[in-house]
């Protein structure tokens, strides 16, 4: 078993809004990374941290036009943070905010090991500044619109801000963090990421201003009260803060022992900050740099990013949760988002993966066993008759595969849930919970109950897809904490809650009557709710244009149908499954992507005209329809193996998939 330390962080998010879509899924993948490696290790080697990030100009005046003094105003919005997180099953070990008095404290401390260092210095300070962004901007951050420069990332007004400030030699760093960024510890990932870092490292740092006049909510500088302490200085050190301040990291005592295995999750538009301006300060106080910076893509509503001020992509967790409750919202962007890539939100996705996975695969695998158990046994089942390992394969119903057994996708899962792949690692547990009721169908238990000479080899029957279940709730635990206790409730076994499977040998156990935990929702319903839950400028326009998922197919109303053909002819098409195990750019090519497939068998390489509809990022870990048969080419010098299925004529409007996960290679007929 794995003993190691594991310290996970979310951002500390700013109070200028309450937790939406994005702030839930950062929230919720530290959370099942951070309960993966709890019931690995122990809850005394995890040290879970997020919280609130509540100084900076913006709270200023947030607060006065509410009329409340700042502390007030973050009160109140901690408050409901807490009430929501604790609401999505969010187990930090601590909510750090950046007004308490320890922090104060580790800030005036880091600090003044900076300025010791000789590293901070005094000069003018003469630049445009994003409120929104709380970051000096320059000229290529900036667009102009009606003769206003604005931010790039808001669309609002910059500041012009002419001041004395303390500054940072970021510059000194360079060759430092080039270095870390190219050595085997994978500093920074995904590797986009970290070949992003290294760009904007080698085009040349420039010192950045850590101080401001101009601000009063704040921590002051120490020895000039005047100047207020930048606000990103101010937030990064909350990670060092949460563990006991800069001194107990250093010693590594105590709970500064956590920072050897420091591992940051964030969302892109914070990754300059924690991959290039973080390790420098870090290496300015004496201290080392985290072991790793994670860096997520953006979720977005209909292909545009979710944002606090755009309401056509607000998705309300908690109006969500009303209906279905937390744990398969929480499953939904932990299984169907691939992290590191980008995600585009649907409520008609989050549905099918209700349906198709909770409810008719977990769900009735579930519903069946306890059913039968109560219907056979009076709901005992006992330790009897379970599979050795070495037979586990032969309950895999879909390829046959004598290799494949429960351990298999145990062990997968744990390299997935390690490597920070949480939809991989959810794959590997629906393995069994899929292999499990194809178990049942080839058993025919109702036939087995008919003999009484058969009632030993019923129980063990029984038996195994009762460990199928307790594994998969440990499994899935992670994912939906609320959901797998209820499995291991309705399985007689609650006393494994917070554990990890090992040993493939059913305890025994006294069921509880069967409940169901994914009860259907009817078409009609959805419809409804998604009415409901949708805000009304979702289906208005966007201003600008319009992502190319809403994009009308051009003149495919006016095309004549395609010729009719015999079903011999579609034979000769060897349509297969195929998953995306690596994308990259065409270069000068703004249309293509490069793909490398997993076809089950082998690997091969297909150049796809999908650029300007999905990123690299968002194509990892997909599954796509793949025609294997098509004569290989040369596109741009690049050898094409064949093709992807998508829809749309003159823009591509969307791939071509499927309703369940299938392995690749699989023949589409």
């Amino acid at each position: 078993m794995d003993t190691a330390r594991f310290f996970i962080t979310t951002p500390i998010y700013y109070v200028n809004a309450l937790p939406h879509l994005g702030t839930f899924y950062s929230t919720v993948v530290a959370d099942a990374l951070a309960r993966y490696h709890r019931a690995r290790s122990g809850k005394d080697n995890v040290f879970f941290l997020t919280g609130l990030d509540e100084h900076g100009l913006k709270i200023e005046r947030i607060a006065r036009d509410k009329g409340l003094e700042p502390q007030a105003y973050c009160d109140g919005i901690a408050a409901e943070f807490k009430k929501i997180w604790a609401r999505a099953g969010i187990s930090y070990s601590r909510f750090i905010r950046t007004t308490e008095p320890d922090h104060r404290a580790a800030v005036i401390e880091m600090w003044q090991r900076i300025m010791a260092n000789g590293d901070i210095y005094t000069a003018d300070y003469d630049g445009f500044y994003c409120v929104g962004c709380e970051e000096s901007k320059t000229e290529d951050d900036l667009i102009v619109e009606n003769g206003e420069k604005l931010c790039r990332i808001h669309r609002t007004p910059v500041e012009r801000v002419k001041e004395k400030n303390y500054f940072f030699r970021l510059s000194k760093y360079a060759d430092r963090l080039l270095e870390w960024y190219a050595s085997d510890a994978q500093p920074v990932r995904p590797e986009s990421r970290r070949n992003e870092v290294a760009e904007f490292v080698r085009g040349g740092l420039r010192d950045i201003s850590i101080s401001r006049l101009s601000v009063k909510w704040g921590i002051p500088v120490p020895g000039d009260p005047q100047h207020v302490i930048y606000v990103w200085i101010d937030a990064l050190t909350n990670y060092l803060t949460a563990l006991g301040g800069p001194a107990a990291v250093e010693a590594g005592t105590g709970n500064g022992a956590f920072w050897a295995d420091a591992h940051h999750l964030i969302a892109k538009d914070i990754l300059r900050f924690h991959a290039v301006y973080w390790p420098a300060i870090l290496w300015s106080a004496g201290l080392p740099p985290p072991k790793q910076v994670f860096c997520h893509g953006y979720l977005t509503v209909k292909g545009q990013k979710i944002s606090k001020s755009i309401p056509a992509t607000r998705v309300d967790p908690n109006a969500i949760a009303d209906e279905l409750g937390v744990d398969p919202l929480r499953y939904f962007v932990l299984r169907e988002y691939t992290l590191g890539g980008d995600g585009d939100f649907t409520y008609e996705a989050l549905f099918q993966r209700y349906e198709s996975d909770l409810g008719n695969d977990l769900g009735n695998l579930l519903n069946r066993t306890v059913s039968m158990a109560h219907r056979y046994f009076g709901g005992v089942v006992n330790a009897t008759g379970t599979l050795p390992p070495e037979q586990l394969y032969e309950v895999w119903p879909h390829t046959g595969d004598t290799h494949w057994n429960a351990h298999v996708s145990r062990m997968t899962a744990e390299e997935a849930w390690t490597d920070f792949a949480p939809s991989r690692a959810l794959e590997a547990t629906w393995q069994i919970v899929r292999a499990f009721n194809g178990y049942i169908e080839k058993q025919k238990p109702w036939n087995l109950a008919k003999d009484p000479a058969k009632r030993g080899a019923l129980e063990a029957m029984l038996a195994n897809c009762c460990e199928a279940l307790r594994w998969a709730a440990l499994m899935v635990a992670p994912a939906m904490p609320t959901a797998a206790k209820e499995i291991l409730r309705q399985l007689g076994r609650s006393a494994d809650e917070g554990t990890w499977p090992t040993e493939w040998q059913w305890p025994g156990g006294i069921l509880e009557q069967p409940q169901p935990i994914f009860p259907r929702i009817e078409p009609e319903k959805q419809a409804a709710l998604i009415a409901r839950w949708m805000p009304a400028e979702a289906t208005a326009p966007a201003t600008g244009a319009p992502p190319a998922a809403t994009k009308p197919a051009a003149h495919a109303a006016d095309a004549p149908p395609p010729a009719e053909i015999a079903i011999d002819d579609f034979a000769k098409i060897d349509l297969r499954v195929a998953k995306v195990v690596a994308c990259e750019r065409v270069p000068k090519a703004d249309k293509l992507l490069k793909l490398t497939l997993d076809v089950g068998s082998e690997q091969r390489t297909v150049v796809s005209g999908i650029a300007l509809a999905y990123s690299p990022e968002q194509m990892v870990g997909r599954t796509v329809i793949y025609l294997a048969n098509l004569k290989p080419a040369k596109i741009r010098g690049v050898l094409s193996q064949g093709m992807i299925l998508a829809a749309g004529d003159a823009d591509v409007l969307g791939l071509s998939a499927l309703d369940r996960d299938v392995a690749p290679g699989t023949k589409v007929r």
